[in-house]
């Protein structure tokens, strides 16, 4: 079969029991029914469609790995809080779509045990298919999407299907009249005019990499308003937003980007403000990387960052 499904493996990684109880790293806060989760979205197909960088169906396990030896917050205890490990969904060939399905279906089951999931691309393919098992899991709730992403990615699906290029196109086309979008950090010259305008006729926010890059607050407002008028929040963060130095490693390496400080922030804003709003970010994503490509791991590492926060914070 072209679609599997690979159960978590045991997580490994440094013990220092010199240092202490305290001594913890992520790999040994791994359990079980833990609140929060992680599943692998193994796949090629979506970036191979988009004609993007090889590597992202790597990307789960280099995560995973990037993730492994990060110190854990203060006060963690094994056995208490931590995380839960789903294992990954893998796509070989062109079976994309039926991927999608899959994953949606393993998403939706989770959320129904975790207050939050966090899916490992994978290219940004993925988010249809976690936008999809959201929507399973909270029908009849107004979704709102905060994208940390040079492109738009809404292109129209082709002859060969859905791509990495595609997914909030398709989102848009299942949510209707509640497709509720909003990008940060983009990038204009990576997103043509006709991508620009498309975005502009149905409503989609933006604010720009230049924006943010004078401005690590310039997104605050966005961010809560569009918080404010749903009943959720999707957050998904594709890497590249990332500049080239910091994230060398993806499909499409960004000649500018924002640099690590400000999606840090922008990532603490989400939490902060749905927090505060009472509004439950029960899914997020973290995608495109390609390991192939990732000198001495640094883009796995710099999005582990992210992941580690929202996992644990």
């Amino acid at each position: 079969m072209s679609i599997s499904f690979l159960p978590a493996a045991p997580w490994s990684g440094r013990s220092d029991p010199e240092d202490g109880s305290d001594a913890l790293r992520l790999h040994q806060l791994v359990r079980d029914d833990a609140p929060r989760a992680l599943i692998g979205f193994a796949c090629e197909a979506g970036v191979a469609r988009n004609k993007g960088r090889p590597g992202a169906s790597k990307g789960p396990a280099a995560l995973r790995s990037a993730l492994a030896n990060m110190a854990a917050p203060d006060g963690a205890r094994i056995g208490q809080g931590g995380f839960s490990d789903l294992g990954t969904m893998v796509v070989e060939d062109d079976d994309l779509e039926m991927g999608q399905a899959a994953l949606a279906d393993r998403i939706a089951s989770a959320l129904s045990r975790h207050e939050r999931v966090i899916v490992l691309g994978g290219g940004h393919e993925t988010a249809f298919a976690s936008y999809s098992g959201l929507a399973k899991a909270y029908p009849g709730k107004r979704i709102g999407i905060v994208n940390l992403d040079a492109h738009l990615d809404i292109r129209a699906v082709g002859e060969s299907g859905g791509s990495s290029g595609t997914p909030f196109a398709q989102i848009r086309a299942l949510a209707g009249d509640a497709f509720d979008y909003l990008v940060l950090g983009l990038a204009e010259e990576s997103n043509t005019a006709a991508l620009r305008d498309k975005a502009r006729d149905w409503g989609v926010t933006t604010v720009s990499d230049h924006a943010l890059i004078a401005d690590a607050r310039a997104a605050d407002d966005a961010i809560r308003d569009l918080i404010g008028r749903n009943d959720l929040v999707y957050l998904t963060i594709d890497i590249d937003v990332l500049p080239h130095y910091q994230a060398p490693g993806v499909s499409a390496p960004a000649p500018r980007g924002v640099p690590l400080s400000v999606i840090e922030h922008l990532v603490g804003e989400v939490m902060r403000v749905t927090a505060e709003l009472g509004r439950p970010l029960p899914l997020a994503d973290a995608v495109e990387l390609s390991p192939p490509h990732d000198r001495d791991s640094m883009t796995a590492r710099s999005a582990a960052l992210l992941i580690r926060r929202l996992l644990l914070a």
